[in-house]
């Protein structure tokens, strides 16, 4: 087996089982494990090594992630374009539809607190030519760029605005790596370092800082039945071990229901079990299976209308939607919230074609150009938390099942991502598993707010997972990813 990144030797079998079981090893040790569905611990997957990245992407993907944070913010400020953007998607989306609610709650009673925080990740693949596919140049469907020049570059698969899962994994795989090369003689100073799991601890305790509470707590809202709890652990610790006076406790929507109160002071502050909560941090509450009642909606309603800092607000929520991304591509629009020419340009070439969906004629024509070569697009809803987006001939089915409610998705161009070769080891696999992959980079951020005042705009680091290719879309949990890190190329 020949990895030209590694090194320009083969690399042997006997290389791979011990480095596997390094691997293993490295992992269990350093608490990189998570539950089984039988509720067992295993290792999380990893690629043995780490895979190519160009050094000119990976800093053209850092250095645009202030804007996306800055678009984010501005967005979700302005509720009329809001309301507009989202119309049609909330009249066929029920889910989208009882989280516009809140934001309609909030915006005509007034929140209780205007600092916002907002941890996100924008997700990329590596493109390898221009994109564009022979068939729309017949088509009113536009590609999103008509630059044929560029034969690799970022094009951003989505934008996560809500409890980005794996963030600490991501921080600790690059060492694993860094061990292993070294192990082997290979050169380990092309891994950048992550420094994004300190990052979050800070931001949240600065968060806390800005409530100026110190009996206040950082609340963690979780899915009770949670498989990845110790990637959110490592962070709880690592929030104690950066400021020892900071409060953490975990928390469901139901417990919140159940054993919060609200307005105890008369000042909007939310306490639960006698607890005062300074910063909401959402790990759950992204997914429909994450309100099972009008309970659940009742306390997401009180958190926001309360006076405790919330990760994301509401508002942040929506403009992590799929449909905010496509029509945040439209002309013209970020030119209406970012503050230059260098602003707008870095994220419009981040973009592939996006398309609405919405019933009218450009919706009409969108669908029916799509069901002549579903191959070449992804339908996605407005979900979070993987294994939701719709390929090839599931997008016929799809759309024709029950056309009048097809404003619930959107169209993508589907990327045509830079395949490599790695080798996945799972917990439940006897061997190393060598496949032909594609690695998605994603860049995570950080923005702190007073209203229109922006208090902290940074990058604070990044995240590899990489799939087969036999899968359209790559899971952690379902098998068809695993952890990986960049090698600078």
């Amino acid at each position: 087996m020949f990895l030209p990144h590694i090194s320009d030797q083969e690399i042997s079998k006997d290389e791979v089982k011990r480095l596997e079981v390094e691997g293993r090893d490295y992992c269990v040790c350093h608490g990189m494990i998570h539950r089984d569905s039988r509720g067992n611990f295993e290792h999380i997957p990893f690629t043995l090594y780490p895979s190519p990245v160009p050094q000119k992407l990976f800093t053209a993907a850092r250095e645009v992630q202030t804007d996306f944070n800055l678009l984010v913010h501005k967005v979700s400020q302005d509720f009329k374009f809001t309301k507009k953007a989202l119309m049609c998607t909330v009249a066929a989306d029920p889910f989208t539809s009882k989280l516009f609610d809140i934001y309609d709650k909030v915006w005509q009673l007034g929140s209780a607190q205007p600092i916002s925080l907002g941890i996100f990740r924008s997700d990329y693949f590596i493109e390898t030519s221009s994109g564009l596919h022979d068939e729309y140049r017949s088509s009113s469907i536009q590609p999103a760029s008509n630059d044929d020049t560029d034969l690799i570059h970022i094009k951003q698969v989505e934008l996560n605005t809500m409890s980005l899962g794996g963030t600490t994994f991501a921080c600790l795989v690059p060492e694993l790596h860094r061990y292993l090369l070294r192990l082997v003689g290979r050169q380990e100073s092309k891994v950048p370092p992550n420094n994004a799991l300190d990052e979050l601890a800070d931001g949240l305790i600065k968060a806390w800082e800005l409530y100026a509470e110190a009996s206040a707590v950082i609340m963690f809202i979780v899915d009770p039945d949670e498989w990845n709890v110790y990637c959110q652990r490592i962070l709880e610790y690592r929030i104690k071990e950066r400021n020892s006076a900071v409060g953490v406790i975990r928390r469901s929507l139901t417990d919140i229901f159940n054993n919060s109160e609200a307005n105890k002071n008369n000042n909007g502050s939310l306490f639960i079990d006698g607890l005062e909560v300074a910063v909401a941090y959402f790990r759950a509450g992204y997914a429909p299976k994450h309100y099972p009642s009008e309970k659940e909606w009742s306390a997401r309603l009180t958190l926001e209308l309360s006076r405790c800092i919330k990760c994301p607000t509401v508002a942040y929520q929506l403009i992590g939607t799929k449909k905010m991304q496509q029509v945040l591509a439209g002309p013209g629009i970020l030119e209406r919230f970012l503050p230059d020419k260098d602003s707008v340009d870095r994220v419009r070439k981040t973009f592939t074609g996006l398309h609405t969906l919405d019933l009218g004629p450009e919706g009409d024509h969108n669908m029916e150009s799509c069901l002549k070569m579903v191959e070449k697009f992804v339908l996605k809803p407005q979900r979070e938390g993987g294994g939701n987006n719709i390929f090839r001939e599931d997008i016929r089915h799809t759309l024709l099942r029950n056309p009048e409610s097809r404003s619930q998705y959107i169209l993508m161009d589907r990327i045509q991502p830079e395949i490599s070769k790695n080798l996945m080891v799972r917990h439940e696999l006897p061997g190393t598993d060598y496949r032909d992959v594609i690695p998605e980079l994603g860049i995570l951020g950080i923005i702190i707010s007073r209203g229109d005042e922006i208090l902290l705009n940074k990058e604070i680091g990044y995240m590899l997972r990489t799939k087969t290719t036999e899968h359209d879309e790559g899971g952690i949990s379902s098998g068809s990813a695993a952890f990986d890190s960049p090698y600078m190329m």
